[in-house]
């Protein structure tokens, strides 16, 4: 096809918002024509990038999306304080949804996941539906451990070099193809010459960290409270979410769906949270198609 016959790509814009303890947060929209929006929010140590396959995806069904970096992530700022509480996650998307001030439904992984719940059981009127992606009130405390090691013990201190974030990454994922190179992309050069992933590992490390297992009451609770469509996408090789929490969940919220991607891991990739969203093509036609 000739260039000038080619598509146009589909824009998308900056946005930037200042938090109540005065933190940046750098967002990006994707702009369509339909009536009910998306939040789409990553996990913990992940930033909107993560999304944004997603995000295009969802744009060309004419769903207009937002994706932001939460508090510690990607381009926004780190918490000086440290204080990386799931009530300081959840205000910071409470700021975010006021000012997109639009129907919404909810989309969120892990962290991002948890944070969506809240703000869907606090009953804002904007919320047309929650999607849930590999996280629950109830998690596996091994796993938990497992994943806070990952994402927080020799990272946490730094690598000595990109093959060195390689070889942690290989502990965990024995079978994941990755390179020094790609991998040098998601890593800073600290003033030391070691090499920190572009988060705070504090998220899950801190004194205020963002860890959801003491919170499982009160998580049930916001649960109750959702009367919207509700999905939870569970992913296939993780074993975060266990079939008694899914029970549990669905004892709260009856009206749950849910769905399973094999193969996919709890911190999956931006391809594979597309076959995310090519899953879940019904699951949202219903709940955009007004507003």
């Amino acid at each position: 096809m000739p260039a000038s016959l080619a598509p146009a790509p589909l824009a998308s814009r900056p946005l930037q918002w200042r938090t109540a303890d005065g933190l940046r947060l750098e967002g990006e929209a994707f702009d369509a024509p339909g009536p009910v929006s998306a939040l789409l929010l990553h996990g913990g140590g992940q930033t909107r990038h993560t999304w944004r396959r997603a995000a295009r995806h969802l744009q060309a069904m004419a769903i207009p999306c937002l994706t932001f970096d939460q508090r510690g992530h990607g381009d926004s700022d780190w918490a000086a304080n440290g204080d990386y509480s799931l009530d300081a996650f959840l205000a910071d998307a409470l700021l975010v949804l006021r000012d997109w001030a639009r129907p919404v439904v909810l989309i969120g992984t892990s962290l991002g996941g948890i944070v969506n719940l809240m703000v869907a059981g606090s009953g804002q009127p904007q919320v047309r539906g929650l999607v849930m992606v590999d996280t629950a009130p109830q998690l596996d405390p091994a796993e938990i451990d497992w994943l806070v090691e990952f994402l927080g013990g020799e990272g946490e201190r730094g690598f000595e070099s990109p093959a060195a974030a390689v070889a942690h990454l290989r502990r965990f994922f024995p079978a994941l193809a990755v390179s020094a190179e790609s991998i040098e992309r998601s890593l800073r050069r600290g003033a030391d010459g070691r090499w920190y992933r572009h988060w705070d590992v504090r998220v899950v490390t801190g004194a205020r960290n963002s860890v959801a297992l003491p919170h499982e009451q009160r998580l049930h609770e916001d649960a109750a409270r959702v009367t919207v469509p509700f999905a939870l996408v569970r992913a296939g090789a993780s074993h975060l979410v266990s079939d008694a929490a899914v029970e549990r969940l669905r004892r709260c919220a009856p009206h749950l769906e849910v769905f399973e991607l094999p193969g996919t891991h709890h911190l999956f990739s931006s391809a594979e949270s597309l076959q995310i969203m090519e899953m879940l093509t019904g699951f949202l036609r219903r709940t955009t198609q007004s507003a």
